[in-house]
């Protein structure tokens, strides 16, 4: 007999290990009440501890829309049935939403019927999901840029050698200069669709940061000016130096500028300020007084083809992406009713 009780005990002390240890949030309920939770679960809760879930039943953690589908699923437990994962919404103790999946299976626990529920956080998997298809999206963009640059080369090759012809044949050549301009244009297109292709060559070299800014803001002044928009250069950081391709951080810079000034179609004004996150980093700030991006589009920004302008392709954001994380830095984007503000972040070198 004694033998047997300590055999219990042990089966009662390793059941206990499992679900203590368990990677998945475990949660014990009887028909009611809420017994037991792990220490994953508080944490998956936001409990400090089992008081914050003691006398409570698991539906008075799910969102309201979400109640009669666990209650039915309860109900099933209850009869002896396993449920598979489900997908819902969990209200954790704090108030704040978060979407798991849940299983059930039948048990005992101190000799009462209950259901032994595993609880797994969903926002890892989700995060796993989109960066595949935007990997897959990227792909295609990749296959897609090289095919309209191969195609467009072609021509476009003919075209500049019969323009040589004409422009040896012709006295006036007054339009020459701006036909070779903008032919020197496309051709730098091309250039920036085959990034989306290719991994490119980076020419990494000791640039000042200040001075980079300085000169994409010259180049854009004008187009600034035209638009009734005004740009101010705040540095905080002097002639702090980092190791880049000069002419691919113009891009990002320029491309972040044109999408601010796109956004406030009445004019209006962009701050970049160079600021020390640390004696490590250094970071870019671009603030404009637009009317903003509504939540739900701001994350989407970066994701290939998507763009919130009408003749936009989606592409400029998504380039400029790549090519500060080829510089081992990161961005972020912020917006309101205010304006949209770009924080670029890069280590120093």
């Amino acid at each position: 007999m004694n033998g047997f009780v300590e055999e219990m005990k042990n089966l009662k002390q390793a059941l206990q290990n499992v679900m203590e240890h368990s990677p998945d949030a475990v949660v014990i309920a009887g028909h009611e009440k809420i017994l037991y939770v792990n220490e994953i679960g508080l944490k998956l809760f936001h409990a400090a501890s089992m008081a914050e879930m003691d006398s409570r039943t698991l539906v008075d953690f799910v969102h309201p829309n979400d109640h009669q589908a666990v209650k039915e699923r309860i109900k099933r437990v209850m009869n002896g049935e396993v449920t598979d994962f489900m997908p819902f919404v969990l209200i954790r103790v704090d108030g704040t939403p978060l979407e798991v999946e849940m299983k059930g299976i039948p048990t005992f626990f101190n000799h009462q019927a209950a259901q032994h529920i595993l609880i797994r956080d969903m926002t890892e998997r989700k995060k796993t999901q989109t960066l595949l298809l935007n990997s897959e999206k990227l792909t295609i963009a990749g296959q897609l840029a090289a095919g309209i640059a191969h195609e467009v080369r072609n021509p476009l090759t003919a075209i500049k050698g019969f323009i040589k012809l004409l422009e040896a044949q012709l006295e006036n050549k007054t339009y020459f200069d701006i036909i070779h301009s903008e032919m020197d244009r496309i051709e730098l297109i091309l250039s920036e669709l085959l990034v989306l292709a290719k991994p490119q060559d980076l020419k990494f070299q000791k640039e000042k940061m200040s001075t980079l800014i300085e000169e994409v803001k010259a180049l854009i002044d004008t187009q600034a000016n035209m638009n009734n928009v005004q740009i101010d250069l705040l540095n905080e950081c002097g002639d702090v130096s980092l190791q880049c391709d000069k002419n691919q951080l113009k891009q990002v810079f320029i491309n972040f500028l044109k999408n601010s000034m796109e956004a406030m179609p009445d004019g209006g004004n962009i701050t970049i300020e160079i600021k020390k996150c640390t004696d490590e980093k250094v970071k870019i700030l671009i603030k404009d007084s637009g009317n903003g991006i509504p939540p739900h589009l701001l994350q989407r920004i970066g994701e290939p083809f998507f763009t919130t302008k009408e003749s936009g392709t989606g592409l400029g954001v998504m380039i400029s992406k790549q090519i500060i994380e080829n510089h081992h830095g990161c961005v972020n984007f912020w917006s309101d009713e205010d304006g949209t503000l770009i924080e670029v972040i890069f280590p120093l070198g």
